[in-house]
């Protein structure tokens, strides 16, 4: 039997008696980070909510997940009561655990998933935002150009569809005024709201238009930056323009970029395309 378990966002008390009954039944718990659930656990000794449980701990995140899963095999899970937790939140939303999932499936082990704090349900819902569809984005690619290529298929996905949704983006603090900054370049006037710090002592959210919050964060000193972010865009559908491949042949641009515009027209190569100096 394996159990998926959520842990807290910030607050400890958000952890649910579904969770605490479960850790109080497993044999055996797995583990994202083994250093992160042993300090979760003495928080919750601390607090009277939990006893400190002592049962084997296993780590399995990312990068050792295929090697584990092999080595143990499906007999692991069918004999005794395994349960999994990610760091923080629910595993397998923007966290290790879909792999779990699958080796279940794949090998018949039953397996259930506990619900329970997510900072993405919760953003969205803090938002105030009269949206009745959002979508989990997660993080942005870490580089600029990859980045603002995301979110110019947001804004055309958005177009296509002809509804407003709200986009929910998680971003950490270093890269926080530069997805911010690419937001405001694209998409200036649709609403942001950004929170930080959800359910602890410190937490702060703002709201307004995406060119005014960046605006706003510019100013203010990088310390109140500091912590994990989540963004939630209410994206509007807008009308977009669209060149002719005429138009983007007769412009002056990187002969390499130029390309890679042109073969998106035709569905060609890129290389192909620039080996044969652009012809249609």
């Amino acid at each position: 039997m394996l159990s998926l378990l959520p842990t807290p966002i910030g607050n400890l008390r958000d952890i649910t008696l579904r969770t605490l009954d479960t850790l109080a039944s497993c044999d055996t718990l797995l583990c994202e980070d083994v250093r992160v659930t042993k300090r979760l656990f003495f928080l919750l000794s601390q607090g009277g909510i939990l006893k400190m449980p002592s049962k084997p701990l296993h780590s399995l995140h990312s990068h050792n997940q295929e090697g584990f899963l092999a080595q143990v095999g499906h007999g692991f899970f069918t004999n005794q009561h395994v349960g999994y937790l990610s760091d923080a939140g629910m595993p397998c939303v923007s966290d290790p655990g879909a792999r779990l999932v699958r080796f279940a499936q794949e090998h018949g082990i039953d397996y259930e998933v506990l619900p329970g704090a997510s900072a993405c349900v919760s953003a969205y819902s803090a938002s105030g935002f009269d949206i009745k569809a959002f979508h989990f984005v997660g993080f942005l690619p870490p580089k600029s150009a990859d980045r603002r290529a995301k979110i110019a298929k947001l804004i055309a996905s958005v177009a296509a569809l002809q509804t407003e949704i709200a986009c929910v983006i998680y971003e950490s603090p270093k890269r926080l005024l530069d997805t911010l900054g690419d937001l405001a370049l694209m998409v200036p006037d649709d609403l942001i709201f950004a929170i930080k710090e959800m359910t602890k002592l410190h937490e702060q959210h703002h709201c307004g238009k995406i060119l005014e919050v960046y605006e706003k964060f510019k100013a203010l000193p990088p310390t109140v930056l500091r912590g994990e972010w989540v963004l939630v865009c209410a994206l509007r559908p807008r009308s977009q323009s669209v060149l002719s491949y005429q138009e983007i042949a007769d412009m002056d641009l990187p002969p390499k970029i130029k390309a890679k515009l042109l073969a998106k027209l035709k569905g060609v190569s890129s290389k192909l395309l620039y080996a044969s100096g652009m012809r249609a």
